[in-house]
């Protein structure tokens, strides 16, 4: 029976009014809309180049999908090879016998090839089946008719006729139902069981609610109720099944019809087509994104507070924000191409389209600043310019982006600036003749102050030297002779204190000679000089290694000096002396100390150590002018130092003063 059906086939084909002059108008729609179907992905892959570059084949795939879906395997096929050849062409490096064996071109055209191919088959598949789903369900009806003929005569072939209606549905892709009038099950065939994992004995007689769910049901419940009344329905739609998961269907719904024309169910073919919706939706999607984000760019471009321009490979303008024509007065038509150049200052001309030019030829960024006329008031402003090239995947131009920025207010700043500066230079010049001049002045009067004090002391040390000379001690009594030697010490003080005035006054001028200093031989040579001068009493020194600085050695020598000298003058009360020089290594700097256990001093006045004149002690024994401290202070600090003191009454002191670490490219 089955074998006289697939004899009659292209019979029944005839039979439906299919002549050979409506075959080849078919065909020729199919395969029309094939070659339309390239041409439109091809239009659009070249419209969206920018956005689509890794992947410029997504919209040929779905030219293929549309062609045999429709057309099925030719058409498929034919948009297949469209397509591939138009990628080569318009996407990749053409393909020619001399680069056949390059494997990036080849590649991507074969995986092309092969999966458009499989996209074809499949289509192809599916409207077999579809076909066959319908084939299949006219042989159901007429093996219902045939089995309700036969059923009281010959149960046997009944069997043999069911078998045969569960081998066709069983074998095709596609969920084949039948239910009856009253919405309950009747037949599933395999893909249903596949679909859901229910036996179709288990569902034989429940309603469709019970088996779909009640969300799926009423999705489909208006068809159904269609169908019920007698019309063949189609359609796509969303299911959400209770136990088969959410699904994208078509379905074909066919009513039957008993022999008094009454419809006593319907047969439903239902197909998965998930995965085509879901590319589809995704296609949507990115499109979608595309033009929300050039509504955006649009929208931030037209509304930006700068000019915004793009432009072609050679630079030519072929875009510009309202900014732009605002601003010049310029329509886009004379702003495009190399327009623009008329309303930057003559001036500026030649040296920005110099600088653009270059950009362009060197493929690089440029940054150029401009006079542009503004046409509200005719007047030019000072505008930055920032160029950008934008590349496809083989590294070559194709666009340019760029944007101007105001900058006037900048420039008259700058220029203002500039104006104050060499002003103020000027007077800084004048300021540092006077000042030469006046440290000259000063100088001079220092000199002459120490010339005319030093003539009155020599006068009264020579004076008191013949008085002592010319008396002799019996003429003299003891209370005078103490007033002579008060004189004569007093005089030899003042001496003293002018020269070391001198010092402390020539310190802020000497010029610093800095070297690399080893402190720990300084030390010593100042330790030697003092054991000289100060014999008697005992002294332990203790001297730790030193490190080496960058400094001015006779300054710091002269700041051991002092320090080392204090030392030794206010440990003399004490048997034996205990004098300690060390250092302390800082990150930034090199503290150095000199320890004593002498007298030490109050806390309490340390603020007056290191002014001039200013002493702690007035003990006679301890002998001194009140300079040498604000000699070291003046030292260090000219050495970018600090300098600072500890002590306690009766238990000693201790100076620090610290020079900072130097780089190599400073000591140099």
């Amino acid at each position: 029976m089955s074998r006289k059906a697939r004899v009659s086939e292209p019979q029944n084909l005839l039979a439906d009014g299919r002549d050979k002059g409506k075959f080849i108008r078919e065909q020729l729609l199919h395969y029309g809309v094939a070659f339309l179907a390239v041409a439109l992905a091809l239009w659009t892959t070249l419209l969206l180049n920018p956005y689509l570059t890794p992947t410029p084949a997504v919209l040929f795939f779905a030219a293929v999908m549309v062609s045999a879906w429709y057309g099925g395997l030719g058409p498929g096929l034919l948009a297949t090879v469209l397509s591939t050849l138009a990628i080569n062409y318009f996407f990749l490096k053409p393909l020619y016998p001399q680069n056949i064996t390059n494997l990036n071109i080849v590649v991507p055209l074969a995986v092309f090839m092969l999966t458009a191919g499989l996209i074809s088959w499949l289509n192809e598949s599916r409207r077999a089946a579809q076909r066959q789903a319908e084939k299949s369900l006219k042989l159901l009806r007429e093996s219902e008719v045939q089995f309700g003929r036969l059923t009281e005569s010959n149960e046997e072939a009944l069997r043999q006729r069911e078998t045969e209606l569960h081998l066709i549905t069983d074998t095709l892709p596609v969920l084949i139902s039948f239910v009856d009038s009253e919405q309950r099950y009747r037949f599933n065939n395999r893909a249903y069981q596949e679909w859901f994992g229910h036996a179709a004995a288990e569902v034989y007689g429940k309603h469709l609610w019970e088996v779909l769910g009640e969300s799926a049901y009423e999705v489909l419940r208006p068809y159904v109720e269609q169908v019920l009344a007698g019309e063949q329905v189609t359609f796509e739609s969303k299911i959400s099944y209770k136990d088969g998961g959410t699904r994208y269907i078509n379905a074909i719904y066919v009513p039957q019809f008993n022999k008094q024309g009454i419809v006593e169910g319907y047969a439903a073919l239902v197909t998965d087509i998930s995965e085509q919706q879901a590319a589809l939706r995704h296609r949507n999607l990115a499109e979608e994104a595309l033009r929300d984000s050039e509504e955006r760019y649009r929208i931030l471009t037209e509304v930006s507070p700068q000019a915004i321009w793009m432009g072609d490979r050679d630079g030519g303008i072929t875009y510009c924000n309202q900014y732009w024509l605002d601003y010049t007065g310029m329509t886009m038509e004379q702003t495009a191409g190399y327009g623009w150049i008329y309303v930057i200052h003559p001036d500026d001309r030649d040296r920005v389209f110099k600088t653009s030019m270059q950009a362009v030829a060197n493929a690089t960024d440029y940054e150029v600043e401009i006079r542009f006329r503004r046409v509200s008031d005719g007047s030019y402003r000072w505008h930055i310019v920032r160029g950008l090239p934008f590349r496809d995947q083989s590294g070559q131009i194709i666009k340019w982006v760029g944007i101007a920025s105001d900058i006037h207010a900048r420039k008259v700043a700058e220029a203002a600036l500039q104006q104050l500066n060499e002003i103020l230079e000027q007077r800084i010049q004048e300021r540092t003749v006077q000042l030469e001049a006046a440290n000259k002045e000063l100088e001079s009067f220092s000199y002459s102050v120490s010339h005319d004090l030093r003539a009155p002391l020599r006068h009264i040390a020579g004076f008191i030297e013949l008085l002592q000379k010319r008396h002799s001690s019996t003429s003299l009594d003891q209370t005078s002779q103490r007033y002579l030697k008060i004189i004569a010490e007093t005089a030899k003080q003042a001496g003293i204190l002018i020269d070391e005035l001198l010092t402390f006054s020539r310190m802020g001028r000497t010029e610093m000679r800095y070297i690399n200093l080893n402190m720990e031989e300084l030390v010593q040579e100042v330790k030697r000089d003092l054991i000289v001068e100060t014999p008697g009493g005992t002294i332990h020194w203790h001297i730790e290694s030193l490190p080496e600085v960058q400094g001015d050695p006779s300054m710091l020598r002269l700041v051991l000096r002092n320090l080392m000298g204090n030392a030794v003058k206010y440990t003399q009360t004490q048997n034996p002396a205990e004098i300690t020089v060390g250092s302390i290594d800082n990150e930034n700097e090199v503290v150095f100390f000199v320890q004593d256990n002498g007298v030490g001093f109050n806390m309490q006045y340390v603020h007056k150590l290191f002014g001039v004149f200013q002493r702690l002690h007035s003990d006679p024994k301890f002998e001194g002018t009140g300079v040498g401290l604000a000699n070291v202070q003046r030292i260090i600090h000219r050495h970018n130092g600090r300098v600072w003191a500890e002590a306690v009454v009766d238990s000693g002191a201790t100076f620090y003063f610290s020079l900072p670490k130097l780089s190599k490219k400073e000591s140099e």
